[in-house]
């Protein structure tokens, strides 16, 4: 998003407004301070051999030392920190200590007898480089938690060790890019709000900038251009919009609204028994969960067992796939753990390139190339391996599969053949194996206009509101340029959305919707009047839509679904749906969310 810097009026004091992509919200108000965490250039030293033990034991106590940061960092005060936060830092761990990484790096410097720092940025930038080229883009994020640890490694043979710095306390933080763990040390430090050069929705930054509760914008240029260290920035992340040294009527209208944005959110009620709507109708929430420490969380707060669990999680590196056995351990211990409330395993929903072999490179548009359920009917053994693990982890547990990208028929049809296959090699082999039920992801277009024969042919739906709206509107998520096109309240978005769950309802099949509409308030009562009554989310939405929930009526929503489908536009229906909600159930809502943008 290229940043434009306008004048507020020619009559007042001049303030500087700046837009931004809002990708954590909140509003708050601080003096600027920039971050400049530069990573140490090492040079590189040739060693005798007399050198290469010491410097071998130089390399594995940075390792350790490594360690005991990350440690530090999941702790608050001496308490675990919120979930997503300590999962992205156990991928930090699993780089330093269970991964390939140092071995490489203790190999570079026998080999080629050079000091530790040069052999850790030779194999980091290797591992960045072909972690960035991955077409997955889940798999493409951890490039930056590589050179995040990385870089803590190189401060550590430098002789460096992080400390608390008062002068971010309550500071707008400017900084170009902001690493993971930057994001987790800087939080104890009480920023009031982080201001970035790059960092997408699905960035691990942004991500741990969510969960920490910190408002952070993004997409702004030129960062020295537009802001001096210590003028006063109001940082606008509901809006999307960056107020730079603004009027005395701005700044208290602003503090005004940060106040009630950071006093509101504490209480948000305990979760029910059975969550229903004002009328008596049952909405089940699921949790989007990739470990057993965030079900936990995610049950305590009210969810009944695990809509969607991405297998991909289980990839540390790209090529690396888990082996049967590694998969049935991880399957058996979450079935464990949700009881009879199930588990939803979606097959590698993961891209060419991202695992060995791959059939084809350089694909120009990896999103409509070999990815998926079309990869996994290609690479049948590994397909089969997976499902496998599955078929007995299933055994007098509740575990459904779920297969990504459906198109139509005979993507299913061929699914369940080599899942029969399997789970007869199994029997007659003599391994314990269940008969877990089949779903399909629903998320592009082709499947929607089959949907009726699709039904016909699984035992359930899964619904992906990301991944449809996308496909739908051919629009990349994921690119700032296109942002204005990406409109999940666009008028084909809600028919399609209507045509599935009628289509499931006709067909008796249930269906779980995922995505970030079943996560957000804005959407639900547009989502449960379409007729959705299973949502599946990540665990920070949970408490905040079954506040919801049990707040509205079911008529009501069915009544709201029924007049946004006389709206030609995104714009009409978002604005409907925003009056409708502050007249009736403001008070149902977080802080700032009913004046934030929701196409």
């Amino acid at each position: 998003m290229e940043s434009e810097v306008h004048a507020k009026n020619s009559t007042e004091r001049s303030e500087k407004r700046v837009p931004a992509l809002a990708v954590s919200h909140g509003i708050a108000v601080g003096p600027a301070v920039f971050w400049r965490g530069e990573k140490p250039r090492p040079l590189r030293l040739v060693l005798d051999d007399g050198q290469i033990a010491s410097e071998v034991l130089r390399l594995r106590d940075a390792a350790a030392e490594t360690v005991t940061q990350i440690r530090e960092l999941a702790t608050s005060n001496g308490a675990e920190v919120n979930q997503p936060v300590s999962t992205i830092l156990d991928v930090h761990l699993t780089i330093v200590e269970e991964s390939s990484f140092l071995d490489k790096v203790e190999t570079v410097i026998r080999s080629e007898k050079v000091n530790a720092e040069w052999a850790l940025e030779h194999i980091s930038s290797e591992y960045i480089q072909r972690q960035s080229g991955v077409a997955d883009r889940s798999l493409r994020e951890k490039s930056l938690d590589i050179a995040d640890v990385a870089e803590r490694m190189l401060k550590i043979l430098a002789g460096s060790r992080p400390h608390r710095r008062s002068i971010y306390e309550g500071a707008v933080i400017i900084a170009s890019d902001l690493r993971p763990s930057t994001v987790v040390e800087l939080a104890k430090n009480n920023p009031a709000a982080l201001v970035t050069d790059r960092a997408g929705w699905t960035s691990h930054t942004s991500i741990l900038a969510r969960e920490l509760r910190l408002p952070m914008v993004s997409g702004l240029r030129h960062l020295e251009r537009i802001f001096s260290p210590g003028e006063s920035v109001i940082v606008d992340a509901v809006e999307g919009e960056v107020i730079i040294d603004p009027t005395p009527e701005t700044m208290k209208q602003y503090v005004r609204a940060a106040a009630q944005g950071t006093s509101s959110t504490g209480n948000l009620g305990h979760p029910q028994p059975e969550l229903t709507t004002t009328d008596g109708a049952i909405i089940t929430i699921r949790a989007n969960a990739d470990s057993l420490r965030v079900y936990g969380q995610a049950r305590d707060l009210g969810a009944r067992g695990i809509g969607l669990y991405r297998s991909e999680s289980l990839i540390r590196e790209p090529g690396l796939q888990p082996t049967e056995d590694d998969q049935l351990s991880t399957y058996i211990r979450l079935a464990e753990a949700v009881k009879g409330d199930g588990v939803k395993i979606r097959t590698f929903d993961i891209e060419n390139g991202d695992e060995p072999g791959a059939i084809t490179e350089g694909e120009r548009n990896p999103a409509l190339g070999l990815r998926s359920i079309r990869l996994s009917l290609l690479n049948e053994e590994r397909f089969r391996t997976q499902l496998r693990a599955i078929l007995r982890a299933s055994f007098e547990r509740k575990v459904d599969i779920v297969l990504p990208m459906i198109s139509g028929v005979a993507e299913v049809r061929r699914s369940k053949e080599i899942v029969a296959e399997e789970l007869a090699n199994l029997k007659r082999s003599g391994i314990d194996a269940g008969e877990p039920k089949i779903g399909a992801m629903i998320e592009v277009p082709s499947s929607i206009l089959t949907i009726g024969e699709i039904a016909r042919t699984v035992d359930f739906l899964c619904l992906g509101t990301n991944d449809l709206v996308q496909y739908l509107l051919a629009v990349d998520r994921d690119n700032d340029s296109v942002a204005d096109w990406y409109q999940t309240l666009h008028p084909a978005v809600i028919q399609a959305i209507s045509h599935v769950l009628t289509t499931a309802i006709v067909e008796g099949k249930p269906v779980t919707v995922c995505g970030e509409m079943a996560g957000s308030p804005f959407y639900v009562p547009l989502l449960i009047g379409l007729g959705a009554r299973e949502l599946s989310m990540n665990i920070n939405s949970i408490q905040r839509v079954s506040r919801l929930v049990s707040g509205i009526g079911l008529s009501e929503c069915i009544w709201l679904a029924d007049t946004v489908k006389d709206h030609q536009t995104a714009s009409e229906t978002e604005e409907f749906l925003r009056e409708h909600y502050r007249r009736n159930w403001v008070e149902l809502f977080p802080p700032g969310l009913l004046e934030a943008r929701h196409r």
